[in-house]
């Protein structure tokens, strides 16, 4: 049976049933036994000033043990000084705790201000953090690798029938051509294209000298620092320049086209545009996706032709080889057909970052956290696919002997 310790009480001084003055706004409990069922008494000042020590109580309550027997319990609150919310609330927690012992706890001798304070609480239900059990850390791993999967799941399915969506909005506009928003077309080649070749010249330009400089560097100790020039020449024809120059585009123009059918969502004029008949595939993806399609592998040849720039800078001031004899070396060594294998990418690579950045904006719902949550997953997104595909043409082209 539970019961309550009054030792502490007693060594304050303090007397249930209170003959010192103010003892009596102290919170206390009496747990008894009678003979129809059991009792417990509430006396003091149940208040938000006392949280700590009725909490205290309840704790010793909650520690005692349940004996076989009569299950009614009168809860008596006949001694309570003074009630507010939060002595309320422990109240209720008090006697749901006493329910789960197999009581049947009935509330007595309550004014009516409490009572309906209880009925304001009672409709209200609340979170209770110290039921919560927390999960093991192998379960949340196991969790988060479900969810995971889950996601990766979703997006690859989504992302095709996108792929689908825009393939049957191309095929229309070839039989419809006059269908096709130019205007739209060129706005986003303009963006996308145009005002994207300084940031991607001068990133190609210090990468293209950082590997020729660290070639050099290596290749001396062999006396073949000469041939440090094919091999920038190979890296950034095949793999550098279009890796730089997509990751370039997937964080500036992935996310741009994220934010901009993003926000066309909040303000919902993309179901006003379904709404009207307009299809927001032809009308908002398919110029977006084309304009990327066709700008990226100009992007790519210009961040080749700085690639190699940056390394010609190098080879003059580390080597003294001149323009006209680093291209000739350049020309020897290299094939033209490292162009094409780093050529040959950019439209797929240009299809998947242009889907992923209007699926992800067309994902957005109605608030400004939404917005910049898919702006995060479109970049994120975007980079990994642009990673992956590039890995899987690398691979797949050498075992070709290309």
């Amino acid at each position: 049976m539970a019961s309550y310790d009054q030792t502490e009480d007693r060594q304050a001084g303090y007397s249930l049933f209170g003959s010192k003055e103010g003892a009596t706004s102290r919170p206390a409990l009496e747990w008894s036994q009678e003979q129809d069922g059991y009792s417990l008494r509430i006396f003091g000042d149940w208040q938000v000033r006392h949280v700590r020590r009725i909490a205290k109580e309840i704790k010793k309550l909650k520690c005692g043990t349940v004996g076989a027997g009569p299950k009614n319990l009168t809860v008596d609150m006949a001694g309570l000084t003074g009630l507010d919310t939060a002595g309320a609330m422990l109240i209720l927690d008090m006697n749901e705790l006493l329910k789960s012992k197999g009581f049947a706890p009935e509330i007595v001798n309550a004014r009516e201000a409490d009572q309906i304070l209880f009925e304001l609480i009672s409709r209200h239900p609340r979170e209770r953090g110290d039921v919560e059990e927390k999960s093991s850390m192998v379960l949340n791993l196991v969790r988060d690798l479900g969810e995971t999967v889950l996601s990766i799941g979703r997006d690859i399915i989504e992302i095709t029938a996108m792929i689908g969506q825009v393939t049957v909005s191309l095929l229309g506009l070839v039989i419809r051509p006059w269908r096709l928003r130019f205007t739209s077309l060129v706005h986003h080649m303009e963006h996308a294209g145009l005002k994207a070749v300084s940031i991607i010249s001068l990133i190609c330009f210090l990468i293209g000298a950082v590997i020729m400089q660290q070639s050099v560097e290596q290749l001396r100790a062999y006396s073949a620092e000469y041939f440090s020039i094919d091999m920038l020449g190979i890296l950034a024809l095949r793999e550098v320049g279009v890796l730089l120059t997509s990751i370039m585009i997937a964080g500036r123009s992935g996310a741009a086209f994220t934010a901009e059918i993003g926000s066309m969502k909040m303000r919902e004029e993309v179901d006003a545009m379904r709404a009207l008949g307009i299809d927001p595939v032809e009308t908002l993806i398919v110029p977006r996706v084309l304009a990327l399609v066709i700008a990226l592998p100009l992007l790519t040849f210009i961040g080749n032709i700085m690639c190699l720039a940056g390394g010609a800078f190098i080879a003059y001031t580390t080597m003294n080889i001149d323009l006209q004899s680093f291209v000739e070396r350049l020309n020897d060594g290299v094939d033209i057909r490292h162009f094409y294998v780093g050529l040959i990418k950019t439209p797929f690579v240009a299809l998947i970052i242009g889907i992923v950045g209007t699926l992800e904006g067309m994902r957005v719902q109605g608030s400004a956290e939404s917005l910049g949550t898919h702006v995060r997953a479109s970049v994120v997104k975007s980079i990994f696919l642009v990673i992956i595909l590039d890995a899987a043409f690398a691979m797949a082209l050498t075992a070709m002997g290309i």
